[in-house]
């Protein structure tokens, strides 16, 4: 048992290290390439992507203090996030940006969605994680539950920090268009999301949200609404937010 929580002592100084070691890096690639467009990198897919692995990373240092089970996860996700942001059709192409989007509000409301989509991505892998340990032949129904309790922490700030962001790009909308709300496929979708999300802040309402295993699935398959959100419209459905798949 000693030893045990020896190696798991010794695992989690090292994963630490190397995070630390890749988010100075990922602060670095960012700050350069900033730097040289001398603009927030969050104009298109790319750079967006590239920013929320290292939001992935920021939230891994602040969540793996109370919660050290994430730890891992902030490593994954920011792997795949980086390993997207390479793959299709995102371009890493420095570039100028259109007027429309040379304001302060865009990139407060990027930088606040993404934060938000981030923890989503951690809940999302809290649900995976559950129901594999759910399919295994181990007594594992602490820790399922422990993974409910930790999403259900993180989805209160997630869904607040959607809604913000949902509020400033109305804004945002205003001031560059003329209306703040004008039904656009991108902004339609993130309202789906957050809406979707809700429901699961009603459990007194909705009584299967007290159902472990309901919970940790809803949250997966809700992730669903992120993914069409953010790859679904800009890829598919296109609008007034298709400069963002570049």
């Amino acid at each position: 048992m000693a030893s045990q929580k020896r190696t798991s002592r010794k695992a989690i100084i090292i994963l630490n290290i190397l995070l630390w070691i890749v988010f100075t890096y990922l602060s670095a690639a960012i700050c350069l390439r900033g730097y040289v467009s001398n603009h927030l990198p969050l104009s298109n897919g790319f750079e967006t992507m590239q920013f929320m692995a290292w939001c992935t990373l920021l939230l891994t240092f602040l969540l793996q203090r109370k919660f050290a089970m994430l730890l891992p996860f902030g490593f994954l996700l920011c792997g795949l996030t980086l390993m997207v942001s390479m793959l299709g059709e995102s371009n890493p192409q420095i570039t100028q940006l259109m007027p429309v989007l040379q304001s302060p509000l865009l990139s407060i409301h990027v930088v606040v969605i993404m934060i938000a989509y981030s923890l989503l991505a951690f809940i999302m892998l809290n649900g995976v994680t559950a129901v594999i340990l759910h399919q295994s032949q181990k007594e594992c129904k602490e820790q399922i539950e422990r993974l409910q309790i930790i999403s259900q922490i993180i989805l209160y700030p997630a869904i607040f920090l959607l809604a913000i962001g949902i509020f400033i790009g109305a804004v945002w909308a205003n001031v560059s268009w003329g209306r703040y709300w004008g039904w656009d496929p991108k902004e339609v979708w993130a309202l789906i999301t957050m809406l979707v999300y809700a429901l699961a802040l009603h459990p007194r309402s909705l009584p299967w949200f007290h159902r472990t295993m309901f919970f940790h699935v809803f949250c997966i398959t809700a992730f669903i609404t992120v993914l069409i959100t953010y790859f679904g419209v800009n890829f598919l459905l296109g609008g007034m937010h298709s400069y963002a798949n570049g």
